[in-house]
């Protein structure tokens, strides 16, 4: 018996690894998919437009818009990769009672871990950034990508697109394999692991897998796919806001902080003690 069991679990842990190295080589795809597109406009178009031209010749020197029209395409293929896979998985709750999932309290408690969690990791990251810069050198440039001109494509995939895909991939298919051979715990943390491994970073990756078990987390209270979107939409888009907030005055600059974290880490706080308690948790295998 022990022994099957074993089996069990090595095929859920290559089964994920699978997904993961798919979503990987998804980007690889994606990548040629817009090289295609952006010659064939560029061929149709002639010198007609000068910038689609500027881009290709710029393509494999990491162009913002060109890289940023990659990370789209890729995060959608794996939304309808992932998504089949999730919703191919026979061991949910069907029929799913929607208002149950997303009653007040649970409403609350995934706006204080998207918000509250995000200002408590800026917070942390700014100590961190205090006490050893060199380590920000690689998330600053993605950074910089990400919110250099805040296009309306950047915006759309970092705010939207991009969340939906990573839930989908590491909430959604992979913690569903890995859940079915593991422990809770166990499974959330290893989704969480792969989640920071993909951002290909030691900053980014770091914080990416404690948001990843706090939304694995939100999945298991909830028994929704749908929270952990909506938590980490309102996590990125609380970074941006945070991000382009600018206080000239240093005493009034002090004093928003400690108002801006006293109130993001008390609904954080509380969030978690929610999360984590087993008061009011729906049943561990439940999901729509």
């Amino acid at each position: 018996m022990e022994e099957n069991w074993k089996v069990v679990r090595n095929r859920s842990c290559i089964r994920a690894f699978m997904i993961f190295i798919g979503v990987i080589l998804m980007q690889m795809l994606a990548y040629i998919i817009c090289v295609v597109v952006l010659t064939g406009a560029v061929l149709l178009l002639g010198e007609k437009n000068s910038k689609l031209q500027q881009m290709l010749i710029q393509a494999n020197a990491g162009n913002h818009t060109f890289m940023i029209s990659v990370s789209v395409v890729s995060a959608i293929l794996s939304i309808f990769w992932c998504g089949t896979l999730y919703r191919r998985s026979d061991w949910r709750e069907r029929p799913f009672d929607y208002k149950k999932a997303f009653c007040g309290k649970n409403v609350a408690v995934i706006i204080g871990s998207g918000v509250g969690g995000c200002i408590v990791f800026s917070f942390l990251l700014t100590g961190l950034y205090t006490l050893a810069p060199g380590l920000f050198s690689l998330y600053n440039e993605t950074m910089g990508r990400l919110t250099d001109g805040s296009t309306p494509l950047v915006l759309l995939y970092v705010l939207l697109i991009g969340p939906v895909s990573e839930e989908l991939v590491f909430r959604g298919a992979i913690m569903d394999r890995l859940y079915l051979a593991f422990p809770f715990y166990l499974a959330n943390g290893m989704q969480a692991l792969l989640f920071g491994i993909y951002h290909l970073d030691w900053i980014q990756g770091a914080y990416a897998v404690c948001l990843g078990i706090v939304l694995g987390l939100l999945r298991r209270k909830t028994g929704s796919i749908f929270a952990g979107m909506a938590a980490h939409i309102l996590f990125n888009t609380t970074s941006y806001v945070l991000g382009g907030i600018t206080i000239e005055n240093p005493t009034w600059r002090i004093v928003c902080m400690v108002i801006v974290f006293g109130l993001g880490g008390s609904a954080f706080l509380l969030s978690m003690g929610s999360l984590i308690g087993k008061k009011g948790e729906r049943k561990e295998t439940s999901a729509e």
